[in-house]
């Protein structure tokens, strides 16, 4: 007799294993910043985390990587190249669902899962946009959160 009592995944987990945008950057420190933008925003936005991170001794190009997902897009993280190797998981406004991890993450408070931590944050978009109006609530969470990952 075959059950068939869960015949559906428990944790549904994206089948995707590459970001359609793919993988930029060298995480020689095992960084990884997932974040979502609009093209026309995706450069701006590059730099902004560019500058974000630089002030915290973390240079985006070489020690971190870095994916833009498109809008709605999920992807298996646990698939993508080099994801095993990660130290710290930054989440810019994507869900951990988003990505097929489905563990509670509270934002700017990271979440360790065996040596990895996971760190969740308001949306890179949203935070520039504050910033270019003279705002410094979620930046400072941001910030506050950098020194106690990177001791800065």
């Amino acid at each position: 007799m075959k059950s068939t009592f869960l015949d559906f995944h428990l944790f549904p987990v994206p089948e995707q294993a590459q970001p359609k945008n793919g993988v930029k950057g060298a995480g020689d420190k095992g960084i990884w910043v997932w974040y979502e933008a609009e093209v026309a925003q995706q450069e701006e936005i590059e730099g902004f985390l560019a500058k974000v991170f630089g002030a915290a001794k973390i240079d985006l190009a070489q020690q971190a990587k870095h994916i833009c997902l498109t809008k709605e897009e999920s992807i298996s993280f646990s698939r993508v190249e080099g994801s095993k190797t990660a130290k710290f998981v930054f989440l810019f406004g994507v869900s951990g669902k988003r990505l097929g991890l489905h563990f509670q993450l509270h934002p700017y408070q990271p979440v360790h899962f065996g040596t990895t931590s996971f760190i969740l944050t308001d949306s890179i978009a949203d935070i520039f946009e504050e910033r270019q109006a003279g705002g410094k609530e979620k930046s400072g969470q941001l910030w506050r959160t950098l020194k106690a990952c990177f001791h800065v």
